[in-house]
């Protein structure tokens, strides 16, 4: 299973992420308590191997923006709520993730209406998207398990649901890795 780690901020959050098996790190660069900034975003970039992805987390941002965080070293480009053509971010090369399942994107993430909220969404009523998609939304290492199993996604996308007091807790970081990699992974591929 693919496993997305999103909202870290600090060198120790990101070095546990990634030796736990994180595939993919998330960097906010929208308002938000877990938001980083470019500088911050070139100084983790350093701790991540070539084999893990570097997700920046975008919510409707100006081609500027994105341009600017590209060059941290990002190997994806997530779109909440954007109002510009997806076109427009094409332009970087990098696959693109969005929380539109209407979308044309390269990956469709599931998530609640405000990402990062901890909402967990309800499983029983989600229709599952018949192309490349990752679940997000109120996951946690108690339901992760039977998220896949009921939605059997691509990949999860997890940032509240590894916090305490909501700062990353190493140790929940670890175990959601650990259960989510546990599931049997589904026939799609990344």
């Amino acid at each position: 299973m693919f496993v997305k780690i999103c909202g870290l901020t600090t060198e120790a959050s990101v070095v546990t992420a990634v030796e736990a098996g994180a595939d993919a790190i998330g960097f906010v660069f929208a308002d938000s308590p877990r938001q980083v900034d470019i500088e911050t975003a070139q100084r983790l970039r350093q701790l991540i191997p070539d084999g893990v992805r570097v997700v920046g987390v975008f919510l409707d941002p100006t081609v500027k923006e994105v341009e600017a965080a590209v060059a941290c070293g990002l190997t994806d480009i997530q779109l909440h709520r954007r109002t510009r053509p997806l076109e427009a971010f094409r332009q970087f090369g990098l696959p693109l993730i969005e929380a539109d399942r209407l979308s044309e994107a390269d990956v469709i993430l599931l998530d609640a209406p405000t990402p990062g909220s901890g909402q967990t969404l309800d499983w029983g009523t989600l229709e599952r998207p018949e192309r490349t998609f990752w679940l997000a939304g109120g996951l946690t290492v108690d339901n992760v398990g039977a998220a896949i199993r009921a939605m059997r996604p691509d990949g999860v996308d997890v940032s509240s649901g590894v916090e305490t007091n909501k700062q990353k807790d190493h140790d929940k970081i670890r175990a959601f890795i650990r259960r989510a990699k546990e599931e049997t992974p589904c026939i799609h591929n990344q």
